[in-house]
């Protein structure tokens, strides 16, 4: 398991355009890995011992890679909106509007012995600076004090409950139809893919599915079920792909066209 780091801030002139960059080198890593952070910064995690030089060979080598990330993200930064009274959050094919409010009385909130919070509100879970819940189609944050000020960890945290919830049973049917079934399902936080599968039969997929409307969620999903029987994007996986949802190129065309523009 990865241990200690440190983290070295370079520069790299290519062509004339300048990147600035952030080498991470971390005890137990082994292999060298590039990540253009939400913020729009680059990051280049690699081994202890991997060197400056090391790592701007790395990101030239990956240089469009890394120009297109980089302009996804950027474009992100200035698309994603202050959170709000009033936002509408899209999920799958509901369309939720955000409440923010400051808890009146601090008896609202009490504390449990894992530092969470425990309220008389369905589903409703927190930590010591507030709590969100749901209720209808309203998602409602209320917090301890004016003082905090930034609803969007929560948000996202509550997204992410919800895939873990949804998003295995919503694969489910699918997997039977195609007649896999993966080893493991891992929700998590990427910011450049959908979706993933690997040799060993894990499904991971992003949290952010749930942004989408349901009928691209339900394509990826598909998507990397069908790399349990083909890892390849060979004419036979996308053959198998087809038999679920034939018009998937219409579908890719779309994704595409939302990089970078969702809410979270």
């Amino acid at each position: 398991m990865p241990g200690r780091s440190i983290a070295t801030a370079l520069e790299l002139d290519v062509g004339g355009d300048t990147f600035g960059y952030t080498l991470h080198r971390v005890v137990g890593r082994k292999h060298v890995h590039l990540v253009v952070d939400e913020d729009a910064r680059l990051q280049v995690r690699a081994p202890w011992r991997f060197s400056c030089e090391s790592a701007a060979e790395v990101v030239i080598e990956n240089l469009l890679w890394v120009r297109g990330a980089l302009e996804r993200a950027t474009r992100a930064c200035v698309r994603r909106a202050p959170l709000v009274s009033g936002t509408a959050l899209p999920m799958l094919d509901e369309e939720l509007r955000l409440e923010l409010r400051v808890a009146a009385q601090m008896d609202l909130l009490t504390p449990n012995d894992r530092g969470r919070v425990t309220r008389r509100v369905r589903d409703a879970f927190g930590t010591r600076e507030g709590w969100i819940a749901r209720r209808g189609n309203v998602l409602q944050v209320v917090s301890l004090s004016l003082t905090h000020a930034a609803p969007r960890p929560l948000v996202e945290a509550w997204y992410r409950r919800e895939a873990k919830r949804r998003l295995p049973a919503r694969l489910a049917p699918y997997a039977r139809t195609l007649g896999v079934e993966p080893k493991r399902i891992s929700i998590r936080a990427q910011r450049t893919r959908w979706g993933s599968c690997s040799s060993q039969g894990t499904i991971c997929l992003n949290w952010r599915l749930m942004l989408l409307p349901a009928d691209l969620c339900d394509y990826i999903l598909v998507h990397e079920l069908c790399h349990l029987r083909h890892l390849d994007h060979s004419k036979k996986f996308w053959a198998l792909v087809e038999s679920i949802f034939p018009d998937y190129a219409e579908r890719e065309d779309r994704l595409e066209s939302m990089q970078g523009s969702l809410a979270l």
